[in-house]
């Protein structure tokens, strides 16, 4: 009589927890489908993207908080110092609107560091079990090889996989429109995919799909000729295998390293594919033979895997190898540290360092850069990057305590400038940090990357060594390279990031005090998570609506353009761009008092504008009114703008009857360029 009952419960029991298991299984890929999404959406660059992720992870939190009887059982103190440190950044990033007089740009840099608090939340409040990280790495790698194999496959077979006409051809950039952002992420898909290859504690298919995976990976970055990303993948590689002394490191490394080398080496003779036309026929040709040698390398990896994970992966996880003594490891590695200060002595790499150093900050262009891109890779120059990183400088010490405002360098580039170079980023997140929001800014920053990379190395030993050592390389890796490039504003590389110190640092053993939050405590919570949605909904209806105006203006369509750009204002009115929009759009049907009215609205929203004040002058020469002062003011904030410059000399009479006459050439000008913000992405 009592046994259907109890049969019945134990059944419900076993599927409940069926269901929980699949649904954190779900939750631990939700970066990698993140990463997808971001990739195919120009990395996630342009306003609107950032707030549609936000906007998924927000809703993901919000049933986590109202459904789940412990909701923050993963928070630790070092995740809430983290958390801390990057939430006060953020609040910096709004404030800094009171000073920079721009809250439109403010807003639109705090929504991508809403989305990265959101991810770190999210992913803080789960507890660090090891079934927890092993999902979420391999969802990262998942996500990441999806994106890099796609850009990869429109190189080596552009005929199956067309890409736009606008995508820049010489280096790889498809999917995510930026190749040091595309060999960002294949390095950490690299040191991830290294990773579950050499942990024995992953399933075996795992293994083996990890090794078939790495050679598409390494092709797709040597495609970028990212020079930063190499580096910081060799220091990624080299950090994962020091600290994580994984037991499978030699059949993984079999198995991986020299079908992979062979790849490359094809890839390397394959000359015509790091042209600006990789598409002839001849270039075809080659691309056809890489991907030949693509596949049979992706069976070589994957099949010698298999092999070996049955023939020596069996002997490694037993330690039957060779063992040396403690004695006789530090005889060992003294004596190979002895040898290798005698050779780099010997060859003359401290010499050779020390001129690499001096080409790097001499900031002299890369060289192949109109030619043969393979000579970059051996090329130390920093490609320019050096007069970035001083205007950076300057504007920090202009304003140390609280910097130019969130969003701000671009106007400091366009003022200060040595050579004309369109720029919006200082290639550089410390130095933008410092620039944009001063001493404090950076600080906070460091103190988040600092929080996560000591976590992440206090964490990686014992048993789980290899996990954390995996996630510290990632860490490290992005870590360095946002050094020298703008991965901060790429969340397609920087969500990860995220996702793994928010886990990865929580409780492994349900921590959180064992809260249980009140019905009250969970509604309150709910409707906060849910007000939260207002601004990036919002941004999402502004930059859509923006981008239907822009594509409009463009194609001299102002009866569509016009509407969308004051439905983009209805959305979020603390942007400037809308307002070009409807003023260009006055003028052009011959509204000049309107377009005046329109320009003054850009330049309340963006005083510190350069293009704001240019339109601004169009549109009062094009009333009759004096545009002189305008014009003076654009040029003072852009000396070396063509379009300033040319205003100056065409608006330069004291006639009204010149300036209308005048202005007509000066619209289509600015319209023609590629130099405004309104230009369609």
């Amino acid at each position: 009589m009592r046994s259907g009952p109890v049969a019945e419960v134990a059944v419900a029991e076993v599927a409940v927890t069926t269901a929980g298991e699949l649904a954190q299984v779900a939750l631990m890929l939700l970066p990698g489908a993140l990463i997808v999404f971001l990739g195919f959406n120009a990395g996630g660059f342009f306003p609107g993207t950032p707030a549609v992720a936000a906007v998924v992870v927000t809703q993901i939190l919000l049933v986590r908080i109202v459904q789940a009887r412990h909701p923050f059982e993963g928070l630790a103190p070092i995740t809430l110092t983290g958390i801390a440190a990057l939430g006060l950044y953020g609040a910096m990033t709004l404030a800094s609107a009171l000073w920079s007089h721009s809250t439109g740009r403010a807003l639109i840099e705090w929504d991508r560091v809403w989305l990265y608090l959101l991810v770190f939340i999210l992913f803080g409040t789960i507890r660090a079990s090891e079934a927890n990280i092993r999902w979420l790495i391999r969802g990262l790698l998942l996500g990441a090889s999806i994106v890099c194999v796609s850009g990869l496959l429109t190189r080596v077979l552009p005929h199956v996989w067309h890409t736009a006409p606008d995508v820049s051809n010489q280096r790889l950039s498809y999917p995510v429109t930026y190749w040091n952002t595309l060999g960002l992420l294949a390095t950490l898909g690299i040191v991830l995919a290294f990773h579950l290859t050499c942990e024995l504690g992953e399933r075996r298919s795992v293994r083996v799909l990890a090794a078939a995976v790495l050679p598409l990976l390494a092709a797709t970055l040597f495609f970028t000729f990212s020079r930063g990303a190499i580096a910081a993948g060799a220091v990624g590689l080299l950090a994962y295998v020091l600290v994580a002394r994984p037991r499978a490191l030699a059949s993984g490394a079999l198995a991986v390293a020299p079908a992979t080398g062979i790849l490359i080496v094809v890839a390397y003779r394959a000359n015509l594919l790091d042209t600006r036309n990789p598409t002839t026929p001849a270039a075809v040709s080659q691309g056809h033979r890489v991907a030949l040698a693509a596949g049979i390398c992706v069976l070589a990896c994957a099949g010698l895997r298999a092999v070996l994970s049955h023939v020596l992966d069996p002997r490694l996880r037993h330690g039957t190898g060779l063992r040396l003594s403690p004695r006789s490891r530090r005889g060992a590695l003294s004596a190979a540290a002895l040898l290798a200060l005698v050779a780099v002595f010997a060859l003359g790499v401290p010499h050779a360092l020390a001129g690499d150093w001096k080409r790097f900050m001499s900031g002299a262009p890369t060289k192949g850069a109109n030619g043969d891109l393979r000579l970059r890779l051996s090329d130390p120059s920093n490609d320019g990057r050096t007069d970035l990183w001083r205007v950076a400088l300057s504007g920090y010490g202009a304003s140390p305590l609280h910097g130019g405002g969130a969003g701000t360098y671009q106007i400091a580039w366009d003022r200060s400038r040595p050579r004309f170079v369109y720029t919006i980023n200082a290639h550089s997140l410390y130095l933008q940090a410092m620039d944009e929001l001063g001493l404090p800014g950076v600080l906070l920053l460091l103190a988040l990357v600092g929080v996560v990379v000591l976590g992440l190395a206090a964490r990686a030993r014992g048993s789980q060594r290899a996990m954390y050592a995996a996630l510290l390389a990632l860490a490290l890796v992005w870590a360095a390279h946002a050094g020298v490039d703008w991965d901060w504003e790429m969340p397609v590389v920087t969500i990860g990031f995220f996702a793994a110190a928010g886990l990865a640092l929580g409780a492994r053993r349900g921590g959180g005090g064992g809260w249980v939050p009140t019905g009250n405590t969970r509604m309150t919570l709910g409707l906060a998570c849910l007000a939260t949605l207002v601004l990036p909904v919002s941004i999402i209806g502004s930059q859509s609506k923006l981008g239907e105006a822009e594509r409009a203006l463009y194609a001299s369509n102002c009866a569509a353009a016009a509407p969308a750009a004051l439905s983009s204002i209805g959305w979020l009115d603390v942007r400037s761009e809308p307002y070009e929009v409807v003023g260009f759009c006055d003028l052009g049907r011959g509204l000049p008092r309107l377009g005046v009215a329109a320009m003054q609205q850009a330049v309340s929203r963006d005083p510190r504008s350069w293009e704001v004040h240019y339109g601004l002058a169009i549109a009062e020469a094009s009333a009759g009114i004096d545009p002189r002062a305008s014009v003076e003011l654009s040029l003072r904030m852009n000396p070396l703008e063509p379009l300033t410059r040319e205003a100056a000399k065409e608006l330069r009479g004291s006639s009204p009857t010149a300036w209308v006459r005048q202005a007509a050439t000066v619209r289509a000008h600015a319209l023609a360029s590629n130099d405004l913000s309104i230009v369609p992405s």
